[in-house]
């Protein structure tokens, strides 16, 4: 397993954080897997996150060791600094409230984009909406407790990173709001 990120809660306030947690810590495995265990995506790499207090932390590493074994497919993130930057964004076409289509549609046609331009918002990014340009909007249900699960972390392919997922695409990981501890489910688009 690599770090993929990690995200302190006072960098990055939301509804997404459990009581009592400030530190979020997302690993994967550098490896694709073409029939991962579920929930995970296919053909992409393996997820792991830890939900943590910071102060529990004492033993920190500056320098993670590299991975026994990876291929040349993209999944090997170059180390950097992430630049937290509120943004909003907004639901897919059909969920957004009603007094804001009609600045949708302005947009669409100003942009020559698809109805899903509001939130394929560039990089990487945690909580918001997730894109819905290759398909229509799914929910997914946890399954635990059958609860709409909610988008937690999308990874967006970028050469800044040096991260490719699928096509260029995203990878994106759903989460229980009723539950942090209930499984995620990953989505790759």
């Amino acid at each position: 397993m690599v770090p993929v990120a990690q995200i302190f809660r006072h960098d990055a306030p939301g509804p997404w954080w459990p009581a009592g947690i400030d530190l979020l810590q997302i690993l994967w495995c550098p490896n694709e897997h073409w029939d991962p265990p579920a929930p995970q995506a296919d053909v992409s790499p393996v997820l792991e996150m830890r939900w943590r207090r910071a102060a529990d932390v004492i033993n920190q590493s500056t320098a993670p060791p590299p991975p026994s074994r990876h291929e040349e497919d993209g999944y090997l993130p170059q180390a950097c600094v992430i630049t937290a930057e509120h943004v909003t964004d907004f639901p897919f076409r059909e969920e957004l409230p009603a007094e804001l289509r009609p600045r949708l549609e302005e947009l669409v046609r100003e942009t020559g984009d698809g109805a899903d331009v509001i939130t394929r918002l560039a990089g990487w990014k945690l909580g918001g909406w997730p894109t819905w340009h290759l398909n229509h909007p799914t929910v997914f249900a946890c399954g635990d407790c059958g609860t709409a699960m909610t988008l937690l972390f999308t990874v967006a392919s970028d050469d800044e990173t040096g991260v490719v997922v699928g096509r260029w695409g995203d990878l994106r990981v759903f989460t229980c709001p009723a539950d942090y501890r209930h499984a995620f489910q990953v989505d790759l688009h």
